[in-house]
């Protein structure tokens, strides 16, 4: 299933954030917590309250004035529309420090900026990152007001998380360079030689693990096995098929690749940057191989704006926000509730993947990631990066 992506197309955000992309190194010691805390009411200081019904936080969120976030670029899955969206509404800043910071920064930052104003109020992590987040207390429960809606593969049951959006695997290829592949079988042509890369390094970024997951799928392999993906990867490294580069834009603009893969959502916002180069961009979702996975905004713990951070979350997942993020390619949440219902526009359902290869998505849990993580840090550099 392939879409081209033409100028008229709307492009919505960039993939500045590729080469840092959510970091997964070291997701396999990651350790789920079992223990749940308690969810509204619960205070986040000796002097701070949280509100206990959602009038009540909106109101303290109001009097608070700002949310602390960290490592969403204003280009990555529209957030740039949700941060003014909500500040029109609520009257409450979205401040967001260290846009393209990975995962791991995320844990760091809340560690090490622990009651300070500048400590985040929401992060916004790969799911591989959300039970070491539990495990080191960085963050507290919370069930926002549509959580009975939000599907159980989607967040945590006692409200440590929730996933607000996702996105699935694509292709993109430079067109003027190489035709476009329709299957994973077709990479191993000849013609791809010194042509096809992930977008960075599967043992540090969520896309590359996401890629090799999705080769597995079309390999045989499963959630619970990423051998297969790894495997294939070896056979384009060593037929010299694949290259390395620093991020997937600059790869198709300069011709250091032409066939390069990523979130669905990160390559409408190449669109602009691309069409500057003269290049057109297909973009292909391989039937053989469909694989999604999601971001979760837990909310931190102890935080210095703990309403507004509570109220982020549920504006994520609301009606509007869900919106939003479709627009900006980002499949929602309550995806499926939300159209069935009427309630996401033409405009943002036109920016979403094929509604066939949305029900196909297999979420893999947090220890099957883990598993995956740790097989890709055992044997890449040997199977993969040294061919």
């Amino acid at each position: 299933m392939s879409k081209s992506l033409n100028p008229e197309s709307r492009g919505l955000f960039s993939a500045s954030r590729r080469t840092v992309l959510r970091s997964v190194a070291g997701a396999a010691v990651i350790a789920t917590l079992g223990a749940s805390l308690s969810a509204c009411g619960q205070a986040a200081s000796a002097e701070t309250t949280v509100g206990s019904s959602m009038e009540q936080i909106t109101e303290l969120a109001k009097g608070e004035g700002t949310v602390q976030l960290i490592a969403v670029p204003e280009d990555w899955a529209n957030y740039g529309s949700q941060f003014s969206t909500f500040t029109e509404k609520y009257g409450i800043a979205t401040p967001v420090d260290t846009p393209n910071a990975s995962s791991a920064d995320e844990l760091t930052a809340v560690k090490n900026l622990k009651g300070q104003k500048s400590q985040p109020d929401v992060i916004d992590i790969g799911y591989s990152f959300t039970g070491k987040a539990e495990a080191e207390g960085l963050i507290t429960a919370y069930k926002p007001s549509n959580f009975e809606s939000i599907p159980d593969n989607l967040k945590d049951p006692d409200g440590m998380w929730v996933g607000a959006y996702y996105g699935v695997v694509q292709v993109g290829t430079n067109t003027n360079v190489v035709e476009a592949p329709k299957s994973w079988n077709d990479l191993l042509d000849p013609k791809y030689k010194g042509k096809i890369a992930l977008p960075g390094d599967p043992r540090k970024g969520a896309s590359s693990i996401a890629a090799v997951f999705a080769a597995a799928l079309a390999n045989g392999g499963s959630v619970d096995n990423i051998q297969p993906g790894i495997d294939f990867f070896e056979k384009l490294a060593k037929s010299g098929n694949l290259v390395s580069i620093t991020s997937p834009v600059s790869a198709l603009s300069t011709g250091q690749a032409a066939v390069v893969f990523d979130w669905n959502y990160n390559f409408l916002g190449m669109e602009k940057e691309l069409e500057k180069s003269g290049i057109t961009l297909e973009t292909t979702t391989f039937e053989d191989g469909v694989f999604g996975n999601y971001y979760a905004q837990p909310v931190v713990a102890d935080s210095p704006h703990p309403n507004s951070a509570r109220l982020w979350v549920d504006w994520l997942t609301s009606d509007e926000g869900s919106e939003l993020f479709a627009l900006g390619g980002g499949i929602p949440a309550r995806y499926l509730e939300l159209k069935e219902a009427g309630k996401l526009s033409d405009e943002a359902l036109s920016m979403l993947p094929d509604a066939g290869v949305i029900s196909e998505i297999e979420f893999p849990t947090v220890e099957q990631g883990e598993t995956a993580s740790q097989l890709i840090v055992d044997q890449w550099a040997q199977k993969v990066a040294s061919q």
